[in-house]
């Protein structure tokens, strides 16, 4: 069987190959109305994804402040130590020349 690959004009006519259902247009506002009012959504839905966010911001906090705790105590450690690795390359003379000549009297 051979069948038709390409249809004329003429034989395709003035029909309308697509049909609008029956009061589609007089409907459309109202299907509308009803698609959009059963796509409500419960606000615990709404703000969930904004509980998690708050929740990493408030973890973030929390750690930052354990660290910055932390690394104080280390830095106020490191620098009594330098301050007593300068003083101990300074023998006592130097330190008393320097006071003497800076006094500004």
């Amino acid at each position: 069987m051979k069948t038709k690959k390409n249809i004329s004009l003429e034989e395709a006519g003035n029909k309308l190959p697509f049909v609008v259902p029956d009061n589609y247009f007089e409907d459309f506002a109202l299907n509308i109305e009803q698609q959009i009012a059963r796509q409500h959504k419960p606000s615990a839905i709404l703000f969930k994804p904004w509980f998690y966010i708050a929740a990493v911001f408030v973890g973030v906090l929390f750690a930052g402040q354990v660290y910055y705790a932390l690394n104080k105590n280390t830095i106020s450690k490191n620098t009594d130590k330098y301050e007593s690795y300068v003083l101990s390359q300074v023998d006592e003379s130097s330190i008393m020349d320097y006071y003497i000549e800076n006094q500004g009297y």
